[in-house]
């Protein structure tokens, strides 16, 4: 497994990226985040975590990214709620939902969103809101089930291409695998050593989000500890590394069969303004990851003949928490143009 060169993908692939700037926006109140809302069975009497708030059509459902829960969504799915009905929903194994019942890949998520919407009963198709990873989860459901997607916005997403690399030129001199570290925490998360760490290692395993409230550390500290979690993590991260002998990733090869077009459907592509460097990256590699970055995106917006693609000044991945405004901005445009058709 070679290293990969863009700071965006490892940032995301590991899902330790700092929020930044905490958002004006008022929040759903953070008690709403420590336990289950409405678990709804789908795919047998395996449950997913549903919130839902508001009510009118079309309905807005909310998408996490890698490692993230419902939480991720507090300073914009209540202001969002006061217009029309808005959902966000745990994927399988992580917050409040049960395990997935195999790999965690765009098939499988995907298939997930589309029960989880015959379940809730949702009344025609929906507004689709996804962050980061679930930007690959957003387009595979235009391609596997367009009847249920109306409009999406996809917010500082991933996308296939990340999922290609050329093969490197020397196969011998690997580097440990992305989920390399989060296979040592599952280990010390099955033998408890997580619930109260001691040691260094477990402290790596169990990170404190200064970004959040005691509430939802307390509820994300449980919630790093937890083997289902990790497991879950490293099966999306597996997902969407490429690996020999295609270095095509699972995701990738799983968005190219489905081949989505969104024809004319809206499709807003919000895209960071100001992510840092990483560590130990030059000015020249970041330019370049951010420059892909940029292009990749474009190129999303341009899979709908509607589609638009914003870069939110002072904003980092997490858009929807240090500018939310502009999060909001886009799903009611998008859903004004569902509803003027």
């Amino acid at each position: 497994m070679r290293k990969v060169k863009t700071s965006v993908f490892v940032a995301l692939t590991l899902s330790f990226v700092a929020a930044g700037a905490l958002a004006a926006q008022p929040a759903i109140p953070s008690e709403n985040y420590a336990h289950p809302q409405r678990l709804i069975a789908i795919d047998g009497n395996r449950r997913i975590n549903l919130f839902c708030l508001g009510q009118g059509a079309p309905t807005v459902l909310f998408d996490s990214g890698l490692g993230d829960t419902t939480a991720s969504w507090r300073y914009v799915q209540g202001e969002v709620a006061k217009t029309m009905t808005a959902c966000s929903y745990d994927r399988a194994g992580y917050g409040f939902s049960d395990p997935p019942p195999g790999a965690s890949d765009v098939n499988a998520n995907v298939r997930d969103i589309h029960l989880l919407l015959k379940a809730m009963g949702t009344d025609g198709p929906i507004v689709y809101v996804g962050h980061s990873s679930a930007g690959l989860y957003g387009v595979g459901l235009q391609g596997k089930y367009p009847d249920d997607v109306a409009a999406e916005v996809l917010v500082d997403p991933s996308y296939a291409d990340m999922g290609r690399w050329m093969a490197p030129p020397d196969t011998t001199d690997q580097l440990p695998p992305p989920w390399a570290p989060l296979e040592a925490c599952l280990a010390l998360a099955k033998s408890g050593e997580l619930q109260e760490p001691k040691t260094d290692a477990a402290k790596a395993c169990v990170r404190e989000n200064r970004s959040l409230d005691d509430v939802l550390r307390r509820t994300d500290k449980l919630q790093q500890a937890n083997p289902v979690t990790i497991s879950t993590k490293i099966s999306e991260i597996q997902s969407i590394t490429p690996s020999a002998p295609s270095w095509i990733s699972v995701n990738t090869a799983q968005i190219d069969a489905l081949n989505p077009q969104f024809g004319d459907k809206p499709l807003i592509i919000l895209t960071h303004g100001s992510m840092p460097a990483m560590p130990g990256q030059t000015p020249d590699q970041h330019k370049r990851g951010e420059d892909n970055w940029l292009t990749a995106h474009a190129r999303l917006a341009a899979l709908s003949t509607r589609g638009s693609h914003v870069v939110v000044p002072d904003s980092r991945h997490y858009i929807q928490i240090n500018q939310p405004k502009a999060v909001i901005d886009a799903i009611e445009k998008a859903v004004a143009d569902v509803r003027a058709k």
